[in-house]
């Protein structure tokens, strides 16, 4: 995807979460202390697991909940007390919400007949104009019962784009449709946004998703900001153990060790021998214990009997899942833990089989174990030719 992300500190801010706070009554906090900003014509991704705030923190820009503390601001205006209608946002649900009684063209020109004294003329000539942009203009005359799931996401979409918003708000909008279906609608919203350049905010908790169509992701935890940066950025510099364990397919992998000198760590009954720069950065913990994270990518597959000069680990193959051009190989550690590995097509080993899995320490990187707080990320030209196939993004 192409990087529109803009340095906000020169952008022109046109959507603002000022400290965003919002606690339901008997004291569940749903958003804790949010602060965005996101300049002109910038699809931000809110993304995390269920629970996290995000869907929360999209009802709060668009009305549908009032915060209990904190600012929203769209062109520099403050919205709280606004009603929904008075924001100029358009919102886009996962379960489409349209009218099953009336045609696509009467759903999409619904919110311009409730809301403007547009001219009937006027309004059929833009409901046109959108369905034309949307490839939907067969469908104007049927109704929502005879359309597939990918059409009513586009009647939907076009009732939104319609009113011409200065924001533009999706809740999980792909989340009801097949794979297939999910991948042609993602490459079309970006393409739509890009082309109306209006500001977005896109909720969805899958972080293939958020990786692949946001300029910027905000990744949520417990109603809290994790990180706020480039998909890429984010996925080769996680800021904590949560967001480098929740973005990637397959997941980063995790190994809990304390660091018992100062030249290797202990890995469950295995020393890892480690440089002066990790050794540097594992200092940083202050004694405690510390979590090595390696993608997936990272690691190499021996055998028995090949050369395993550099740090290694013996274990079993458990699983093996091919995936077309690579295969995740799951392996057990001896006495230690579970680790996925990419490789190359598929493996020549089969599950049972004893291996060894060589981990290059310019790979490696470090979290301390106790507030799971980054303190040491590979360098990117260290990575280079093991970028992952399954999690594109903007870099």
């Amino acid at each position: 995807m192409t990087d529109r992300s803009t340095d906000n500190t020169t952008a022109q801010t046109h959507l603002e979460l000022q400290n965003l706070v919002k606690e339901y009554p008997g004291g569940t906090m749903a958003v804790d202390d949010i602060s965005l900003s996101l300049p002109r014509g910038e699809l931000l991704v809110l993304v995390g697991p269920s629970g996290c705030g995000k869907s929360t923190t999209l009802r709060c820009i668009a009305g549908l909940e009032e915060p209990t503390a904190g600012d929203i601001l769209i062109g520099g205006e403050s919205m709280v007390g606004r009603r929904p209608e008075e924001r100029e946002i358009a919102m886009v649900f996962q379960n489409y919400a349209l009218y099953p009684h009336k045609t696509a063209r009467q759903n999409i020109g619904f919110g311009l007949r409730m809301t403007t004294d547009l001219p009937d003329e006027e309004v059929r000539n833009q409901v046109e104009r959108v369905a034309e942009t949307l490839g939907i203009t067969d469908l104007l005359e049927k109704k929502p019962g005879s359309l597939s799931g990918g059409q009513q996401q586009r009647v939907a979409l076009g009732r939104a784009i319609v009113r011409d918003p200065a924001v533009f708000l999706l809740d999980e909008p792909l989340s009801n449709l097949d794979a297939t279906l999910r991948t042609q609608m993602r490459t079309e919203i970006q393409q739509l946004q890009r082309d109306l350049e209006v500001t977005t905010v896109y909720v969805t908790h899958d972080q293939t998703e958020a990786m692949t169509i946001g300029d910027r992701i905000a990744v949520l935890r417990d109603g809290h900001l994790q990180q706020l940066g480039r998909p890429m950025a984010c996925y080769r510099e996680p800021a904590n153990r949560f967001v480098a364990s929740f973005i990637g397919e397959p997941s980063m992998n995790l190994l809990e060790c304390r660091v018992a000198a100062g030249d290797e760590a202990l890995v469950g009954p295995v020393a890892y021998p480690i440089d002066d720069t990790l050794a540097a950065a594992a200092a940083e913990a202050d004694g405690r214990d510390v979590t090595l994270g390696v993608r997936p990518e990272v690691p190499t597959l021996l055998g028995p009997e090949e050369d395993d000069s550099g740090p290694s680990f013996p274990g079993r193959i458990d699983v093996v899942e091919p995936v077309g051009e690579r295969s995740f190989v799951y392996v057990t550690l001896d006495d230690g833990p579970q680790l996925t590995v990419a490789v190359p097509g598929r493996p020549p080993a089969r599950e049972g089989t004893p291996v060894r899995v060589q981990i290059p320490r310019d790979g490696v990187h470090i979290f301390d174990g106790q507030t799971g707080e980054a303190l040491h990320h590979p360098a990117h030209s260290e990575l280079e030719g093991r970028v992952p196939t399954s999690t594109p993004g903007g870099d």
